[in-house]
């Protein structure tokens, strides 16, 4: 069937000219606004959990979305009613939704979207928590992650079973919070969440006019702290980087040091000296600091030279002859000291009385010799040269001293 259309005017005229007409005009009326009708797909609802082959489209956030349409258009603030309000996948009502990691609490500003099967869509400063496998990412020196390959799978959870809940293009930039086992744990800018209409409630917005300040604020607090989660990892990869490179500086310090303690000990060992060497290490640890592996290689380096230092002077000792050293000559001990009173044992024989003993050294009368214990027939010793032992004492009526005999040693033969 053609449809024709006359000009405005000229159906204007023919109304009462020809009442066939204005009913033919309205049938194609009809039948064209019910072709346009069936040329757009039926609006759908995104299943809760959709397959895992089927590609899940992320849309763009609520803000991107509204300066998409009408770039004037200010951004719509909501805060959230409710108390610990999960944040869904997508808009289907299901008795267990699969949900990001991120909860909100009751006040928290979000900016707010389309609203869609009684859920409004919310968009996050970063984006929810999700995960992208390591085996779809290129990690960076700095440690910042972007995809690699097209259509890569943004998930609420760390499984590869599990639905995506978007797929990201080649090189989008992925703001890393952590990581988990062979994941990614990571906020995407542009990736929407969903919660019910009752728990958040969008800011009024007049026309030509900006948002609350107040709330604009409050959702500005927020991005900066979801960034600074991000960059609080980036600091920690930066620091370990510093780290290292000043760990292999420190080390290769430590290594010219060793480099002449080797040179050193290839000398003699007469010829070794490690005084200095150690001098230069002191004053070379004061400049590391109190984390630096150089600490650890210095240490292990003094307890080398200290060993080679103690193996230097036990050899040295040990090939060394010992120094001469005039001692001077013992005077010979007098071994007749031993004897109270030594000499020439003689008799003398008294009219009318007991003979008496004495000795005489030098023709000279030394003492009387008696033995009142018996013990020695000093009769016996008689002509010879004797030392004896014994107390001594001296009687009124004798004029020298009197030895009493307890011990009696011939040195010489007999007198002759």
């Amino acid at each position: 069937m053609v449809l024709r259309f006359l000009p405005v005017g000229a159906r204007a005229q023919s109304v009462h000219r020809r009442p066939s007409l204005v009913l033919a005009a309205a049938l194609s009326t009809l039948l064209l606004a019910s072709a346009r009708a069936q040329e757009q797909p039926p609006a759908t609802n995104p299943p809760a959990n959709p397959p895992a082959n089927a590609p899940a489209t992320g849309a763009a956030p609520a803000a991107a979305e509204a300066s998409a349409t009408n770039p004037n258009a200010p951004v719509v603030y909501g805060r959230v009613v409710g108390d610990k309000v999960a944040l869904r996948c997508w808009p289907g009502a299901v008795a267990s939704p699969p949900v990001f990691e991120d909860v909100l609490a009751k006040d928290q500003v979000v900016v707010v979207g389309r609203s869609e099967n009684g859920f409004r869509a919310i968009a996050l400063p970063l984006g929810p928590v999700g995960y992208v496998s390591r085996k779809f990412t290129e990690l960076a020196a700095d440690g910042r992650v972007k995809t690699k390959g097209s259509k890569v799978s943004f998930r609420f959870r760390p499984r590869s079973s599990e639905p995506p809940v978007s797929q990201l293009a080649e090189g989008t930039e992925l703001q890393v919070v952590g990581e988990q086992d062979d994941w990614f744990r990571v906020r995407v800018p542009g990736i929407e969440a969903w919660v019910a209409e009752a728990e958040v409630q969008a800011a009024t917005v007049q026309a030509g006019t900006a948002a609350d300040p107040a709330l604009a604020a409050a959702y500005e607090e927020w991005r900066k702290a979801q960034a600074a989660e991000v960059q609080a990892r980036l600091d920690e990869i930066a620091a370990k980087a510093a780290r290292l490179a000043q760990d292999q500086q420190d080390l290769a310090l430590v290594q010219q040091v060793q480099d002449t303690f080797t040179s050193e000990m290839k000398k003699p060992l007469g010829e070794q000296r490690y005084g200095p060497i150690v001098e230069t290490l002191d004053k070379l640890v004061a400049t590391f600091d109190a984390k630096s592996a150089g600490r650890g290689a210095v240490e292990s380096l003094k307890k080398r030279i200290e060993t080679q230092t103690w193996l230097a002077e036990a050899t040295a000792l040990q090939n060394s002859k010992p120094p001469v050293v005039d001692e001077p000559v013992p005077t010979p001990k007098n071994t007749l000291d031993r004897f109270q009173a030594l000499g020439w044992l003689r008799q003398e024989r008294r009219i009318g009385g007991p003979s008496v003993f004495f000795l005489e050294r030098g023709g000279k009368q030394e003492c009387v010799i008696t033995c009142s214990s018996g013990r020695f027939d000093l009769s016996l010793f008689v002509g010879r040269e004797v030392g004896v032992n014994g107390p001594r004492r001296r009687p009124a009526q004798e004029a020298v001293t009197v030895l009493d005999v307890e011990r009696i040693e011939v040195l010489g033969t007999l007198a002759r």
